[in-house]
C-alpha cells in the first residue's frame, strides 16, 4: 500500500514503547509534481483521520479502545517540501483533541 491506495492504511500497530497505536503512511512519490503530490497527501491524512474519527480504527484494532493516543508516522522516499511540511503541521494543530502525535521520516 501506499499514499496512492488513499482508503487503505499503510500500517497499524500498538507501539512497544508507548501506548499509542501507531499508524503508518507510506509515501514513495518524488516532489516534481508537487501540487499533485500535496493533494494526494492531504487526501491520505484526511482518510487516516476519518479512520479514528469515525470509530473504524477500534473493530479494526481493539487495542485502540485503552491507548492514550495516536502516532502519526509519515514515511518519505523524498523529502517533503516546506509545503508538505507546513500541510502536516495544519493537520498536527487540527488534530491536538485526538491525541495525534506526527513523526516525519525519511528513509523508504
Amino acid at each position: 500500500m501506499s499514499i496512492l491506495d488513499k482508503n487503505q492504511v499503510d500500517g497499524i500497530g500498538k507501539s512497544n514503547t508507548e501506548n499509542k497505536i501507531a499508524l503508518l503512511l507510506a509515501d514513495h512519490l518524488d516532489w516534481s509534481d508537487e501540487l499533485q503530490h500535496l493533494t494526494l497527501l492531504q487526501d491520505k491524512m484526511n482518510a487516516y483521520l476519518s479512520f479514528i474519527e469515525s470509530g473504524q480504527v477500534y473493530a479494526v484494532y481493539p487495542d485502540a479502545k485503552s491507548v492514550d493516543g495516536f502516532i502519526f508516522e509519515l514515511k518519505f522516499k523524498y523529502a517533503p517540501t516546506e509545503n508538505a511540511l507546513k500541510l502536516i503541521d495544519v493537520f498536527r494543530k487540527s488534530t491536538a483533541d485526538l491525541r495525534m502525535e506526527y513523526r516525519v521520516g525519511v528513509d523508504l
